[in-house]
């Protein structure tokens, strides 16, 4: 009888104990699943997976699977000691259903799973809407480009949504098509664009119409319209052969055009040239005009002469001669005979007296010559002698020495980086000095005394001095925004150049800077569907010692603009 009551008991145990955690008959801890809801969908593929327990000093396992018989585990961990869990990156796959469930143990006792909950993870593709304007209209058809990024895609017609893509930097290249004569203007927003995860993106391909585009050719006498009788032709895109001007060509296609002279023209006279060239680009929409210039035959004379040190001289000198008619020679003195009249100019290649050097040409380089006139070049020459150049500096006015970066120019170019200096055995004529850089700390350049440009005598000596003044403490730099007028704030890239350079992303901002003269460039943003309209006051202004300054972008609403 007591051996019966004791199978008795242990079969009454062991039924408690299948029963709950703990082997004693007491009530077993009940855990629940709490987040995310039962099919729900998360944020995100590294979710907290969190549940509720009822008891103390236990530990959990949770089991996740991409199927409800959990044949395919993702995740199975045990000897969890709090009630959450969160899943590890990598673990899950986007746009998918997963299944979980967990169990419970105290004292070596494990309890039976809960019932399994799912949760949706969220698609991490995006979307690329490729969409086409002509003169800003919506237009379709046939369009041939790439869409470039971490998901290659081609397309072949507009509009077209490109699907699946992975997050990242985007480029739309245009390879071909479009409407029929239409030329690309430009994509907007962007060709470059960041798609966001599980986001979407545009890209608009803007086409323009080609407009009508004009070639003219006329012709003058003497500076005077002509019209007449001329054979020449006219090669490019489009080709003719004409014996008449003025002549006018409309509905051209857009290219290089040139225009040859074959015979003709006024009788008597000959062809001095063809302005502003003889072969020039014609754009979309544009004119273009070719004048052929027709001079009469006349009995003008040009003379070229020359002088050593203010005193004639004759020798071996090469130039030419253009204008109307061109001619060479490698002598002086020398006259030309017989030449239309019309400008010309003779430009110097070489020679001259032994050792000296050309100051210039009198009365000017390039003159006019009338009917029956003359006209008289002369190269004036310099004796090379020991002329010397000084550069100083002063700060505020006193005497200043340190390091200046500067050029001079004129008969003999010569450069320095420090001053006092002296350029010494230069030969005489016009000097000019040019600042490029350096100075004093904190200070700057007001102007060149006695004059920036001067002319030095055959042994004399010229001195420039460069007379600094010291800044202030500067002021502020203030850039706004207005949209039609009111007030605005957010998101615009620009950049502010003047004594120092310095950037920003928004408005309004506000900028330190020394004294001096600046300028706003704008690049990019501001309100949505506007654009910039003005600077105003003016994109670039003076900013005084402990002054203020302000820009303000003048940004316009334009209903017609593409998000």
């Amino acid at each position: 009888m007591k051996k019966y009551v004791l199978m008795l008991l242990v079969a009454a145990l062991t039924l408690f104990s299948f029963a709950g955690c703990s082997l004693i008959p007491t009530n077993p801890p009940q855990v629940a699943l709490q987040s995310p809801s039962n099919g729900s969908s998360v944020s995100s593929l590294t979710p907290i997976l969190a549940w509720n327990c009822n008891e103390t000093n236990v530990s959990f396992r949770i089991q996740v699977a991409s199927d409800s018989n959990f044949q395919n585990l993702v995740i199975d961990q045990s000897v969890l000691p709090n009630p959450s869990y969160t899943m590890p990156s990598g673990k899950l796959s986007d746009n998918q259903t997963y299944y979980w469930k967990v169990n419970v143990s105290k004292s070596g006792q494990t309890t039976e799973w809960t019932p399994y909950w799912s949760f949706n993870t969220p698609s991490e593709a995006g979307t690329a809407t490729v969409k086409a304007t002509l003169d800003g209209n919506p237009w379709s058809g046939n369009v041939g480009y790439t869409l470039s990024g971490p998901t290659q895609q081609t397309g072949t017609s507009v509009a077209q949504n490109l699907s699946g893509l992975t997050p990242g930097s985007y480029t739309l290249g245009y390879n071909s098509g479009g409407p029929s004569g239409a030329s690309l203007d430009k994509i907007t927003p962007s060709a470059t664009q960041n798609l966001p995860a599980g986001s979407a993106v545009t890209f608009t391909i803007n086409f323009v119409s080609p407009s009508p585009s004009t070639v003219v050719v006329n012709a003058t006498l003497d500076g005077n319209s002509w019209s007449g009788k001329v054979h020449y032709n006219i090669s490019g895109p489009h080709t003719a052969s004409l014996s008449s001007i003025p002549q006018t060509f409309d509905n051209m296609s857009a290219g290089t055009y040139a225009v040859g002279f074959r015979s003709g023209g006024p009788n008597g006279a000959t062809l001095a040239e063809i302005s502003p060239s003889a072969q020039q680009t014609l754009s979309s929409g544009g004119t273009i005009t070719f004048t052929l210039n027709f001079h009469s035959q006349t009995s003008s004379t040009i003379k070229v002469n020359a002088t050593l040190d203010g005193r004639n001289w004759s020798g071996n000198i090469n130039y030419t001669i253009n204008g109307p008619y061109d001619d060479s020679s490698s002598y002086v003195p020398d006259s030309f005979g017989g030449l239309p009249r019309g400008t010309y100019s003779v430009n110097y290649r070489s020679g001259g007296p032994n050792g000296a050097t050309l100051a210039g040409i009198s009365p000017s380089p390039s003159q006019t010559v009338g009917h029956n006139g003359t006209i008289t070049f002369t190269f004036n020459f310099q004796s090379h002698s020991n002329c010397a150049i000084m550069v100083n500096a002063t700060l505020d006015g006193r005497p200043w020495s340190g390091e200046v970066n500067y050029v001079v120019h004129g008969t003999y170019d010569g450069s320095g980086s420090n001053v006092p200096n002296t350029l010494g055995s230069v030969p005489p004529g016009s000097y000019s000095l040019h600042y490029l850089s350096g100075g004093p700390q904190g200070a700057e350049l007001g102007n060149i005394s006695p004059e920036p440009n001067q002319y030095v005598n055959p042994g004399g000596t010229i001195s420039f001095t460069m007379n600094f003044h010291s800044q202030g403490g500067g002021g502020v730099i203030r850039v706004t925004a207005t949209i039609d007028g009111e007030p605005w704030q957010g998101e615009v890239h620009y950049t502010i150049n003047g004594p120092i350079t310095d950037s920003s992303s928004s408005v309004p901002d506000e900028f330190n800077g020394p004294a001096g003269t600046y300028t706003i460039s704008y690049t990019s943003g501001g309100p949505h569907q506007c654009v910039l309209e003005s600077i105003s006051p003016s994109p670039t202004q003076h900013l005084g010692n402990n002054g203020i300054i302000e820009f303000t972008l003048n940004f316009h609403f334009q209903s017609g603009v593409l998000p």
